[in-house]
């Protein structure tokens, strides 16, 4: 099953992922093998030994180890022997899983709530899901009963009492009774947020209220998913950022702009790098060849003159520019030389893999390649060889 069709896939992702920092404990990666850390203080709280892992939601998150899947808790305690084909993220309660080409919800116990009898199911949100019977969608409550019948080309998830909905190749928005409250006249429509959701015609973007009022003209080039209650807008060569009352709270001065996390964002013009906050006070001087996105402790991996170096959010050197760019980070690793030697430096600047090597390669899967002696060997993120050593 494609969860999330590609048309709409910049609109609906927000159901999936967030904009803002994910929940702890945080997937990472070591040897190959996936665990979780605390994304506050980067603790281990979950060992690497999975092949492969998802987000935490609503305190499980869905991991696999040697083919079978599992819902574990946030001490890695297993709650769920997955005993379906494939499973969704819990969402109030309830986890869509399929099994024989069919889709229906379990709890959080493993009980199937809903039978599978839908070729495609999503999670719920506002006490509705979407569902996909007889090639068309509709909702369905938490007791499996047909809300909203099966009548449409698409479906997006309910977000203040509004859902998505495609009919006649347009999107318009439907209440929780299926009654279109706002017709279908759009190529694209976002979920709402605030009040506000992010439409488009022609190619070109803009931002609706809950009423259908245009508060963000339909002429921007592009314009994102709210996040930390702030949209990216592009027109032309520009970006600058939109509120939810449609206002372009700063300006499109920009050459690009990252989204808002925290109360900062990254800005770029003419080739130089630094950070503004939702007031649009530059907090950062855009004075760096590159600037990394700001660590939980408030540091920024910056590059000035080709070299890496660690700043504050106040723009005070936490670590001197000292190492030379070879590669970007990877993995929270970036490959710097000295010397003609090859290292790595962590993410606050410090040089945690010496320089010993005649060149070395990102890190992938909690490994670099790394050429020593004119020989290739593979290296762990403690610096031990692991792989073709002497």
């Amino acid at each position: 099953m494609k969860f999330i069709k590609p048309l709409i896939l910049f609109f609906i992702v927000q159901s999936s992922f967030s904009c803002f920092a994910q929940s702890i404990p945080t997937p990472f990666v070591a040897g190959g093998k996936y665990g979780y850390v605390d994304a506050q203080t980067g603790k281990v709280i979950i060992q690497p030994i999975y092949d492969r892992v998802t987000p935490f939601s609503e305190s499980r998150a869905l991991v696999y180890k040697t083919g079978k899947g599992y819902f574990i808790d946030q001490t890695g305690a297993i709650k769920i022997t997955l005993k379906y084909d494939s499973a969704l993220a819990f969402t109030e309660g309830l986890a869509a899983i399929k099994t024989l080409g069919l889709w229906g919800f379990m709890d959080k116990l493993g009980t199937l709530k809903i039978p599978a009898k839908f070729e495609e199911a999503f999670p719920f949100s506002e006490n509705l899901a979407v569902v996909k019977k007889g090639g068309k969608y509709g909702y369905i409550d938490k007791a499996g009963k047909e809300i909203i019948a099966p009548q449409f080309e698409f479906g997006v998830e309910f977000s203040g009492g509004l859902a998505a909905v495609k009919k006649n190749n347009l999107f318009g928005y439907i209440n929780t009774t299926g009654k279109f409250v706002i017709p279908a006249t759009y190529d694209k429509a976002g979920n709402f947020s605030n009040g506000a959701a992010v439409v488009s015609k022609n190619n070109k973007y803009g931002i609706i209220d809950n009423t259908g009022k245009t508060i963000l003209p339909i002429e921007q080039d592009w314009v994102s998913v709210f996040c930390d209650g702030l949209v990216r807008v592009n027109k032309g060569e520009s970006w600058g950022f939109a509120n939810s009352s449609g206002v372009m709270l700063i300006p499109a001065i920009y050459d690009w702009v990252s989204d808002f996390s925290g109360g900062y964002a990254k800005v770029k013009k003419n080739n130089l790098y630094g950070y503004i906050d939702k007031t649009g006070t530059v907090i950062v001087p855009l004075a760096y060849q590159w600037l990394e996105d700001r660590s939980v402790s408030g540091t920024i991996m910056a590059v000035k003159a080709g070299y890496w170096g660690c700043i504050d959010t106040e723009n005070k050197i936490v670590t001197p520019f000292t190492y030379k760019v070879v590669r970007p980070f990877s993995e929270d690793y970036a490959v710097v030389s000295q010397g003609g030697k090859y290292g790595f430096i962590d993410k606050k600047g410090k040089l945690v893999i010496p320089f010993n090597y005649e060149y070395a390669y990102d890190v992938v899967n909690g490994t670099a390649e790394v050429v020593l002696n004119e020989k290739t060997r593979f290296i762990d993120k403690s610096g031990k060889c692991i792989k073709y050593c002497e």
